[in-house]
């Protein structure tokens, strides 16, 4: 019989936006903290600079996994936060009204730091897959969107070494899948993933976009050989609603085709794709009643 590693469980949660708070905390309680940690780093990543549906970590995702911190006890929560001025997200206006410091330097980590990456679920040009595992990098590294650089396994290892805690959190309440080279998808999923192997988290991200993740992503290949996570498929678990994961991801299949410089560009499909969003799903609209909530504008 394989034995699973406690940490390369990967726990899903059906959710909808009425009890999307509700399906958080039940997240939690499934992938389990090892104990309550005195201080807490977020990091929300983002893959394109406009608020394009399932390409950032949503602002529930932000204020709720930090309520739920300061709620358990954690006594300092920090976030790796974009520049005000360029933050189309609202990250940082959550922060404030959540008193979370930015993070302006590579932390102090030990064994009583726990290190939150929240991501979207979002698979782009190459496939190119926008992962947890690569965010633990932006500890030490400034550049926001940082991907599959030399950077990421080393800073991995440094947290793995000085014993901290790692939470990867996904929100799959909305994917985007840009594989193809005229559009980019969006397709509401209202599931929840968490792991405390971000790895882990990654290859069943992975696999729900139809990649095998020790073939296909390079950093979990090598994250999986050096032992700083499992990206096995047959070596890990998944628990809680495990039905949410039966049917893959994504609209358009995995082509090595280059799509459009959507990272960078704003074309009128994407302005399509959120205006119906925002209008006529319940996320969207959840993503609307933030906006005035915090004030936050969606330039276009």
């Amino acid at each position: 019989m394989m034995l699973i590693p406690p940490d390369a469980a990967v726990a899903a949660v059906h959710t909808t936006p009425a009890t999307v708070a509700d399906s958080y905390r039940r997240l939690l309680t499934l992938v389990g903290i090892a104990a309550t940690p005195r201080r807490a780093i977020l990091i929300p990543r983002y893959a394109r600079s406009l608020p394009f549906p399932g390409a950032g970590a949503t602002p529930w995702q932000l204020e709720t996994m930090t309520r739920l911190f300061l709620r358990a006890g954690v006594t300092s929560i920090t976030a790796v936060l974009p520049a005000r001025h360029s933050d189309m997200h609202g990250y940082t206006a959550i922060a404030a009204a959540l008193g979370i410091d930015a993070l302006r330097s590579a932390p102090q980590i030990d064994h009583e730091t726990l290190i939150v990456v929240l991501i979207p679920c979002r698979i782009d040009r190459h496939n190119g897959l926008f992962g947890a595992t690569p965010g633990v990098a932006a500890l030490f590294h400034s550049a926001a969107a940082i991907r599959n650089t030399p950077h990421t396994l080393p800073a991995l290892a440094q947290v793995r070494r000085r014993g901290a805690q790692l939470l990867a959190v996904a929100d799959a309440t909305t994917i985007s899948d840009g594989r193809d080279a005229k559009t980019e998808y969006a397709e509401v999923r209202s599931v929840l993933l968490a792991s405390r192997d971000p790895a882990a988290l990654d290859a069943t991200i992975a696999a729900q976009f139809g990649l095998d993740p020790l073939q296909d992503v390079a950093w979990l290949h090598e994250a999986h050989r050096q032992g700083w996570g499992t990206a096995d498929l047959h070596a890990m678990a998944i628990c809680g609603d495990v039905e949410a994961l039966n049917d893959r991801w994504g609209l358009a299949p995995p082509s090595p085709r280059r799509a459009i410089g959507c990272c960078r560009r704003w074309t009128t499909a994407d302005a399509t794709t959120l205006v119906s969003w925002l209008r006529h799903t319940g996320w969207g609209r959840l993503f609307r009643n933030y906006q005035t909530r915090y004030a936050l504008h969606s330039r276009r």
